[in-house]
């Protein structure tokens, strides 16, 4: 009797200081502790708490990085930094404004179908953010667009850049859940496509006055074809993805190698033309986008220590019984309403691999439970992570814009919240149509 009493008061000291070390977590996040460094420290000082066993610990983190599909991830940001490099986003771009320059508020309108198409490569809704940022922030100001304004814009326009595929987070969902990456992918474009054309709509609706549109009349087919020859190098790395993930020619892993060749290649035929070719500036663009990986994988890595842990502490199973129990009682559309609300929540203050790695495993199986078909369901949850991007405080795509168009990160804050409700009311709307996600994937079966 005493042992068991022993137990019991040791397991309740566990789980106090469990509260304690979770709430120090949560102040070092606030203050500004990078977020791998908060669960890393958390995750080790639970095990010890719970009697984990550390040496669990590193064969559970080494064994996690140790999948053929994380290669992708860097590769799809290179490709971005690389179609940069090439000039191809900036053709890209002359292609989009030749396609909607005639509506009001031309420039803001080509800004979001330029991250869309940039999407369509890059894999990334920062470096998609970044890019396109940095290309049109000028324009925009020479129309008399602030530079906050234009920040968010491209912000809400960025955020395609994990939907439309191909997507790191995809990727990232598809191994942690065990879903087709592929499959994700195809689900993601439809979605993509209805969100790049809600943030245009408002875009144009918001910059009318600065610049009214001159009709559609003043279309030219012939623009519009010089243009797309002109963006040709753009249209063969979409096709490339395109075309090896859909009919089935090559892994998701595959297809980023060979797109980052082939935008490497046009990079380094454009750098020799203009005579600036360095072999120091080219490593430096691999660095930059192992550096972004470097991100990435210990995230993943402690983020699996963290399942297994709160797994240990019965969390998993507290949320899922509480979700559960909720839809039982009150329905399914609450039941799937909280699961976004906690999305979009966590997404707004930690970034979205994080909030995969740790809320994906969850939900998943409740979708299931509720009837949800785990593409559908994947395509959804990584919408809500987009959303996340622009939902302050955190929203990881209004620092990236904030610095590349040098806007006050508040004021930047203030003008991208008009895309927020809406984006929201789309993904709700996509949530609960699962044809959105389905459509595709059954013409191309």
């Amino acid at each position: 009797m005493l042992n068991e009493l022993e137990m019991i008061e040791a397991s309740t000291l566990g789980h106090y200081w469990i509260w304690v070390i979770s709430l120090v977590g949560v102040v070092l996040f606030v203050l500004g502790t990078p977020f791998v460094l908060v669960i890393a420290t958390w995750t080790l000082a639970a095990s010890i708490l719970i009697d984990y066993s550390l040496l669990n610990m590193g064969v559970a983190t080494s064994q996690s990085i140790k999948n053929f599909v994380f290669l992708a991830v860097p590769l799809f940001v290179a490709t971005g930094d690389f179609l940069t490099e090439a000039g191809i986003s900036r053709k890209l771009m002359h292609f989009a404004r030749s396609l909607v320059g005639f509506l009001p508020g031309a420039t803001s309108a080509t800004a979001v179908l330029s991250c869309g198409m940039f999407a369509a490569v890059s894999g990334s809704n920062s470096a998609t953010a970044a890019t396109i940022g940095r290309l049109v922030k000028d324009e925009m100001a020479e129309r008399g667009i602030s530079n906050s304004f234009a920040a968010a814009t491209v912000a809400a326009g960025g955020i395609v850049g994990i939907i439309i595929p191909p997507s790191v987070i995809f990727i990232v969902y598809g191994v942690t859940v065990n879903v087709p990456s592929v499959d994700l992918f195809i689900g993601g474009f439809l979605p993509g496509v209805l969100m790049t054309a809600l943030v245009l709509v408002i875009a144009s609706a918001r910059t009318r006055r600065k610049e009214p549109g001159v009709g559609i009349r003043s279309m030219s087919l012939a623009t519009i074809s010089r243009t797309a020859v002109g963006a040709w190098a753009g249209f063969v790395a979409i096709g490339m993805i395109f075309g090896g993930l859909y009919f089935g020619l090559l892994s998701p892993t595959e297809a980023a190698g060979v797109v980052t060749i082939y935008c490497m290649v046009m990079a380094i035929l454009a750098w020799r033309k203009e005579r600036r070719f360095s072999a120091s500036y080219f490593v430096s663009i691999l660095l930059r986008s192992a550096g972004i990986t470097g991100i990435i994988v210990p995230l993943v890595a402690f983020s699996v220590i963290f399942q297994e842990v709160t797994s240990i502490m019965g969390l998993p199973e507290f949320v899922q019984a509480l979700v559960e129990n909720i839809g039982a009682q009150y329905g399914t559309a609450l039941a799937i309403l909280v699961m976004m609300g906690i999305i979009v929540a966590v997404g707004a203050l930690t970034e979205s691999v994080a909030v995969v790695l740790i809320l994906g495993p969850i939900f998943a199986p409740v979708a299931i439970a509720l009837g949800i078909d785990p593409v559908h369901w994947g395509v959804a949850f990584v919408i809500g992570t987009a959303i996340g991007f622009i939902t302050p405080p955190y929203g990881l795509n209004l620092f990236v814009v904030s610095a590349v168009c040098g806007a006050p990160y508040s004021s930047v804050v203030r003008n991208v919240l008009p895309y927020v409700a809406p984006l929201v009311l789309l993904w709700a709307f996509i949530t609960f149509s699962p044809w959105t996600t389905s459509v595709l994937r059954i013409m191309l079966q």
